[in-house]
């Protein structure tokens, strides 16, 4: 029941080594610009650029599509 908390925040630390916490959506923000330097999830503190982060790979699929929009 309190996987869903509406103010739910994430540790992160920046690059400058400040300490904060921030919302999921203000994360992928700063993820993107490269603010970044860890962010804390479940399993424990991720490395940014070293850990696997969601949405920063190239697609890699080179096959037909095959969805029917």
């Amino acid at each position: 029941m309190g996987f869903f908390r509406q103010n739910a925040k994430i540790n992160v630390v920046y690059k400058n080594g400040v300490k904060d916490r921030v919302s999921p959506a203000l994360l992928g923000t700063l993820i993107n610009s490269k603010q970044v330097d860890q962010f804390e999830r479940s399993s424990g503190w991720v490395m940014v650029g070293i850990d696997a982060v969601r949405g920063t790979g190239e697609a890699s699929f080179s096959g037909s599509e095959r969805r029917s929009c």
